[in-house]
């Protein structure tokens, strides 16, 4: 008898659940048309796009480093706190910058030796910042020289710049409407 009884309920529930699936459609069709429609957002985050910047700078970088024949043009980029703060910052050099940094650094430091030690001292005669301007005619011509013989370069070059235009106006965006003075 019990069996009798369970065959009988999947019988029925095997007939009616088309009805209850016409009538749960019927259910749904009713709530939708009562709810407002779906907005799907995509977007793109700041940092997304900022790393899109870097990474396109990155590329551009190693090619030019790659077609560049003065080693001392060579551009060199690294994350760091500057002195004071705890902020990192990325920096790109030339070589004449990392060299004449360098270079003042080890001359800095013996003039504090000899300051301690009772010496008479003089100040390092080299300027990190002036040391690439002595030379920044040739690094211009160098420059423009493989932009004008290399394409690739040229167009990483946009690539980075069209990076930037997104950031720009994705960032001008989330400032709408906000006292945000950008740098």
């Amino acid at each position: 008898m019990y069996r009798k009884w369970i065959s009988i309920v999947m019988a029925a529930t095997w007939l009616a659940a088309p009805l209850c699936g016409a009538a749960q459609r019927a259910a749904t069709a009713t709530a939708s048309s009562q709810e407002s429609e779906e907005v799907v957002v995509r977007g793109t985050r700041l940092y997304e796009l900022r790393a899109a910047i870097i990474a396109a700078e990155d590329r551009f970088y190693a090619r030019y480093n790659e077609l560049n024949k003065v080693d001392d043009f060579d551009i060199e980029c690294t994350v760091e706190a500057p002195t004071g703060t705890r902020f990192k910052q990325r920096t790109c050099r030339t070589n004449v910058q990392l060299t004449a940094l360098r270079d003042y650094g080890r001359d800095y430091v013996h003039m504090l030796q000899s300051q301690s030690d009772g010496l008479p001292v003089s100040l390092p005669d080299i300027d990190p910042n002036i040391e690439l301007e002595t030379r920044y005619e040739e690094y211009k011509i160098n420059v423009l020289y493989l932009l004008k013989m290399n394409p690739e370069l040229r167009r990483l070059v946009h690539e980075r710049d069209e990076a930037e235009k997104r950031y720009n106006a994705e960032r001008k965006k989330h400032a709408k409407g906000r006292l945000i003075q950008f740098r």
